[in-house]
């Protein structure tokens, strides 16, 4: 247990030096050591350095661009629950980014991370019920997910409420709201 615990201490302090270091916050800027860091913390377990691990694999910045390594990397965190994982990963199998494109997986892998609140997925899915794409049309679900990814600042999704809300009936948009209230993120 202890063995354990000091083993999930050192992943998270790898992840933050990691940070550090790609940031040049309070250390001179390297991203060798970042990915380093990052590399260390993702091998340990830490849902965030192996999310951070993918991102640098998938920019191509700080290494070459590799999406088959992104992949593996967002899939171990997005496992675990991470949210911003699980979209990405959805947005790799969507394009074939490096890997098989698979719809089906991608569109799991979505759900789950606005389900969890992650608010491009959340826009992602109320422009799909406002459009009807691949689901059938329902305004009151489109509003409910682009409200709530427009609440925490989703540029996107609040031109798109914008847009939605002035389509829809009065009882649409109360039906939406009732779905807001009882909304919850499943963890």
């Amino acid at each position: 247990m202890e063995r354990h615990r000091g083993r999930e201490r050192r992943g998270r302090a790898q992840n933050v030096l990691g940070g550090m270091y790609q940031n040049g916050d309070g250390v001179p800027r390297d991203y060798l050591k970042a990915v380093k860091c990052f590399r260390e913390a993702a091998e340990l377990g830490d849902v965030n350095g192996q999310f951070n691990l993918g991102r640098i694999y998938q920019r191509g910045t700080e290494v070459n661009r590799n999406c088959r390594e992104a992949e593996k990397w967002y899939r171990k965190a997005a496992i675990q629950g991470h949210e911003r994982a699980q979209y990405r990963l959805g947005v790799l199998c969507e394009k074939g980014m490096g890997i098989s494109q698979d719809i089906k997986e991608a569109e799991k892998w979505k759900l789950k991370a606005a389900q969890q609140g992650e608010a491009r997925a959340q826009n992602y899915y109320g422009v799909k019920y406002a459009k009807g794409d691949g689901v059938q049309k329902d305004y009151s679900l489109a509003y409910m997910w682009l409200h709530l990814a427009a609440l925490q600042g989703n540029r996107r999704a609040m031109k798109n409420f914008d847009i939605l809300a002035d389509r829809m009936t009065p009882e649409q948009i109360s039906e939406a709201k009732q779905m807001i209230r009882e909304w919850k993120p499943k963890t």
